[in-house]
Order: C-alpha cells, then structure tokens, then sequence
C-alpha cells in the first residue's frame, strides 16, 4: 500500500511536471468565472465538460507524454500488480479532476444556487473515474498514435458531444433509449435531476443511469485493462 501512495505522488508530480494540473486550473478558472459573471448560464454546460471531455484529453496526453518519455512505470512499481499500477494512475487522475468541481461548488453557492452539492459530488466523480477509465481503455487498444487520436475524437465527437447536445434539448427525447449506450449520457442524466432539484425523469432512466456506469466501468477494466494493462505497458518500454 506504500508504493501505491508512492506511485500516485509520483503521477501527480508527473501530471503537474507537465503542466497538465495548470490546463486543468486556467480552464477552471476560466469556467468559473463565466459562472460568477453570468449565472443565467446553463451551469450543466460547463460541468459536462469537465466530465465527458477534460478527463480524456488530459489521461490521453499523460499517457501519450508518458509513453514518449518511458515514464509510464517507474522503479516504484514493479513491486505493485499490473492492476494496482491501473489503480493509482485513476486515482491521481481523479485528484486532478476535483479541482474544476470544487471551483464551480463554490461559485454556484456563492450565486446562490440550490442544489444537492453531495449528490452531485458523488455522480461528478463516477462520470470522471468511468471517463478516465474509458480513456485507459482506448489508450490500450489503439496501437497507433494516428489510431489513438481517431479514437479519443469519435468519442467526444459521437458520446460526448451528444450528451451535451441531449441535455440542451437539441436531440430528440425518443433518443434516449439509443443512448444508454453513452456513459457521458447516462452521467448526464442524473446530472441534470439533482441540478434541477427534482427527480423529473422517470425511475427506470435514473436507476439505469446509475447502474450502467457501474456496468461499463466493470467490463472496460475487467475485460480490456486488467488482461491487457500490462501488455501495453510492455509494448511501450520496448518499442519496434
């Protein structure tokens, strides 16, 4: 459990060495203050971005930066299972990602917003751990960087992007039976009913919503991290 702290502190210092924590604090600093100065704007907006999107792009540039540099696995963690390693780069990840939430808690309370900011902590960081995961999971099968950047661009362009485009009412409702298959939908679901104060979606929506992310969060990391983390991990210290 020590070199599992150990290796976290090490991937933050990595994720702040290049400036990954300093993008994360100027977007949120910037979102923020849009919040304060405009607060008839759609909050929801600015946190979908912060959870179907920022989460991809700054694992996707860690791990890529990391594989360039062969700093994915440091000396630290050969005493750590392929699996813990997994774990603590999330972990790191998701410590990153409460910057933006704890920003815009305290701008919303401070325009006077009503709503259950626990409740939205908590579903914030489900939707950031499944997208960090999902952001893993394409990392481990692309095994281009042409492939890799194709991949993180349908995702946002395809899940992301309808998620936020569904929240704003620009996508039909009937379409939210083909969209369960959207993580960043079914996040986005529960999202708007605790912004909103009240449960208006019906009861079969919201507790798929919740049991759907436990679900693919499952199978990616069961399925595609677990049995193949270790292999890419090796693919990239010894590259052809």
């Amino acid at each position: 459990m020590k070199n599992f702290f150990k290796y976290v502190l090490n991937d933050l210092k990595f994720l702040y060495e290049y400036r990954i924590v300093l993008l994360v604090s100027i977007l949120t600093f910037v979102f923020a203050m849009a919040m304060a100065i405009f607060p008839d704007l759609d909050q929801s907006n600015f946190i979908y971005f912060n959870i179907f999107i920022l989460p991809v792009i700054i694992f996707s540039i860690s791990m890529f930066i990391g594989r360039e540099e062969e700093t994915l696995l440091p000396v630290i963690s050969g005493t750590l299972k392929p699996i813990l390693v997994v774990f603590a780069k999330i972990f790191a990840a998701v410590i990153v990602e409460l910057i933006p939430i704890v920003a815009f808690t305290i701008v919303m309370r401070f325009t006077g917003f009503e709503t259950n900011y626990f409740l939205l902590f908590l579903t914030y960081l489900l939707g950031v751990i499944i997208h960090i995961i999902i952001a893993l999971s394409l990392t481990i099968i692309s095994k281009k960087s042409s492939t890799l950047t194709l991949n993180y661009l349908v995702y946002i362009l395809v899940f992301s992007a309808s998620a936020i485009l569904y929240s704003n009412g620009l996508i039909p409702l009937n379409s939210q039976y083909v969209m369960l298959i959207s993580p960043a939908f079914l996040s986005g679901v529960i999202i708007d009913n605790i912004l909103a104060s009240s449960s208006y979606s019906p009861t079969w929506l919201l507790v798929a919503s919740v049991t759907l992310q436990f679900v693919y969060g499952f199978i990616l990391v069961w399925f595609v991290i677990r049995p193949y983390f270790k292999s890419y991990l090796i693919a990239s210290m010894n590259p052809r």
